[in-house]
């Protein structure tokens, strides 16, 4: 993830070349498992080179070192020049709630980029596990985040990847930790949604003046000015200043924004978690369920209208596979190429999909069927689609997919020339892929009478084969 050092300017002055010393001796290990190699894709990550790089300039509070003896440094504006070792420890706390899967990779984007970066001595990733019906655990153990830093000489950065819309953030745990990180350490959200969609997440934010008093301080210190200055004096104001926690798009003048902020003594507009001192107050978490009366046709026609054409697109080949993580990356890469993380998340987020509380499939996680689409939904998404693309879409998952997914192999042949006999065998694990198969075969129905024959064929054996009780358990994604 490292660039070349001229695309590190963030001052007027370019940086000069890099020490060894300040490049990190240790090699980067990804937290989050990526797509297979072999797949071909590419990250869906946006750019976190660029959005990343203005944490370098935070080199600056690490003070003065002794100048060069070889004169390799000719400018003392150069954060290279003033500090000999990387003196932060950065701590990534990743929400892993299911609407945050398709942000995985910008997670590890973003490790990546701060291994490279200068200003680091080390970096941890922690996994913020946030689940409906499960208490908020964090692995590994976060609690030590909570107390000061045990080696003084060095800050801590804890930057916490959100979309703020897994069901603990309608609740307090949350808010406690970040009230507690933010008493010894430098605090900040990046939360993967844009801004204008915020008020529709469980994470409250308000707009906000911020001041550092002093270079670096921690959340707890910094200083809060109100968008309408208060009449009274400062004096009468009643009441312990809440604990502040700058929110961030990924996006570099938001990081750059809050950075110089942090260098400088001026007053700068940021958006903010307030969270007040004292007891917080439970809120009640109602997870978003569509009106009983609503039927698959109508759930589709509302999500079609309710989001962008990237996204319906992206959902309507999504319908042409049985899912992951790994699966709807390589949909969007190759089928979609233009759709974004943020596409994934309105589909993960919409009452179209359910998860599997426990994978279906096989036993490679590649391989396993973490979503499905719900009731009828997929037929009426495949329903809009163009045979050709479902033809494409069938030939990248026979070619990708067979070695993870079995029952997928020469399911291209299958779909161009059904016969029942070509149909693999029915087994508990081949049922998920297989359920896809029979809604593809219903909507080439058109095609042929054979198509129309294996369809029905299909579908019967599967009913045979399912019994009730022994149908996967499923259970509605957090929202």
């Amino acid at each position: 993830m490292t660039l070349p050092d001229d695309r590190w300017v963030i001052t007027a002055s370019p940086l000069q070349s890099a020490l060894p010393i300040w490049r990190n001796s240790s090699s980067f290990e990804a937290e989050f498992t990526e797509p297979p190699s072999k797949w071909g894709v590419t990250s869906q990550a946006p750019a976190m080179e660029t959005a990343m790089a203005p944490l370098n300039l935070l080199a600056k509070l690490e003070g003065p070192r002794e100048p060069s003896s070889d004169g390799i440094y000719e400018s003392p504006l150069d954060p290279f020049a003033l500090s000999f070792s990387p003196g932060w420890e950065l701590v990534l706390v990743v929400d892993t709630a299911l609407s945050m899967q398709p942000w995985f990779s910008t997670a590890n984007a973003i490790a990546a980029c701060a291994h490279d970066l200068p200003l680091f001595h080390s970096v941890r990733v922690i996994r913020m596990k946030n689940r409906q019906g499960k208490p908020l655990t964090f692995t590994p153990d976060a609690s030590s985040l909570s107390h000061a830093p045990a080696d003084t000489n060095r800050r801590c950065m804890i930057l916490l990847l959100t979309d703020g819309v897994g069901p603990h953030w309608h609740r307090s745990e949350v808010l406690k930790h970040l009230r507690a990180w933010a008493s010894h350490h430098v605090v900040a959200i990046l939360q993967t949604l844009p801004e204008i969609e915020w008020e529709l997440t469980g994470l409250p934010t308000r707009q906000a003046r911020l001041r550092a008093p002093t270079p670096g301080c921690t959340n707890n210190n910094l200083v809060l000015h109100e968008i309408e200055e208060p009449q009274a004096h400062p004096a009468e104001n009643i009441g312990p200043t809440p604990t502040l926690i700058p929110v961030l798009e990924l996006r570099k003048r938001w990081i750059d924004q809050w950075v110089r902020m942090l260098l400088t003594n001026s007053r700068v507009h940021q958006p903010v978690a307030a969270i007040p001192a004292g007891p917080l107050t439970e809120r009640p978490f109602f997870p978003k369920q569509s009106e009983p009366s609503t039927t698959a046709s109508e759930r589709v026609a509302a999500f079609e209208s309710s989001v962008p054409e990237s996204t319906y697109a992206l959902a309507k080949s999504l319908a042409m596979a049985p899912l992951n993580r790994y699966v709807m990356d390589l949909i969007a890469d190759k089928s979609e190429p233009t759709a974004t993380p943020s596409d994934l998340s309105r589909v993960l987020t919409s009452n179209l999909l359910v998860a599997f509380e426990k994978p279906a499939g096989e036993a490679s996680s590649f391989g396993q069927v973490t979503f499905d689409f719900a009731d009828d939904v997929r037929q009426c998404l495949l329903a809009q689609s163009d045979s050709t693309h479902t033809y494409q879409t069938a030939e990248l998952l026979d070619r990708h997919l067979a070695r993870h997914m079995p029952a997928l192999s020469g399911l291209s042949d299958r779909l161009r020339k059904p016969t029942p006999q070509a149909i693999p065998t029915i087994t508990p694990q081949a049922l998920p892929y297989l359920r896809v198969e029979a809604s593809l075969l219903t909507a080439l129905s058109a095609q042929s009478q054979e198509h129309r024959n294996t369809a029905e064929h299909l579908r019967t054996a599967l009913i045979a084969h399912t019994p009730p009780s022994d149908r996967p358990a499923l259970t509605g994604l957090d929202t």
